[in-house]
């Protein structure tokens, strides 16, 4: 797995390539918690390059969520995890573990970013 970072105003960038399993997993999660670290709570996963998923990748995905979204500015405005560019065998498995509905899906990561 390879992880390229852009940092943008508002808003970082990981750009996700290859295989997140249980060896890698943990990788993307000190990636994303040292973000965290630095009060970066709004985040775009580009996933157009991943290859591959398993369940502790999707596990480091709902734990960020879930972390990021705990953090607020105001009422209306947080963090949050977003995602760009699902290859369609990626969005397959979104869909059937129920990640569909839980995260904002987005086709490509310029779209992504200026969601927020």
């Amino acid at each position: 797995m390879n992880i390229d970072h852009r940092r943008f105003n508002r808003v970082d960038l990981l750009e996700i390539a290859g295989r997140v399993d249980a060896a890698t997993a943990v990788q993307l999660k000190q990636r994303i918690d040292a973000l965290f670290d630095e009060g970066r709570y709004r985040i775009v996963l580009g996933c157009s390059k991943l290859e591959y998923i398993s369940s502790p990748g999707l596990r480091v995905l709902i734990e960020a969520r879930k972390r990021a979204r705990e953090w607020k500015i105001t009422d209306l405005e947080g963090g949050d995890i977003r995602i760009a560019g699902l290859p369609p065998r990626i969005k397959e498995v979104f869909d059937l573990t129920g990640f569909t509905s839980l995260f904002e899906l987005y086709n490509d990561t310029i779209e992504a970013v200026g969601s927020f």
